[in-house]
């Protein structure tokens, strides 16, 4: 048990980082105010919801 205890919080470690790096850009936007970065093209054809521009 203590070994699987173990091997969980690794896993979940590793997940976090490989968040962090992948959403560097986002995260750098956010805590400078500066603009969100622009929306990747597989991103718009995945979720074709994040393609479209809010009518405000």
């Amino acid at each position: 048990m203590k070994n699987t205890l173990s091997t969980l919080i690794k896993c979940a470690v590793v997940v976090c980082g490989v968040l962090l790096i992948i959403h560097r850009r986002v995260i750098a936007a956010c805590l400078t105010g500066s603009p969100m970065p622009e929306v990747p093209e597989w991103h718009k054809k995945c979720f074709p919801c994040l393609g479209k521009k809010d009518a405000e």
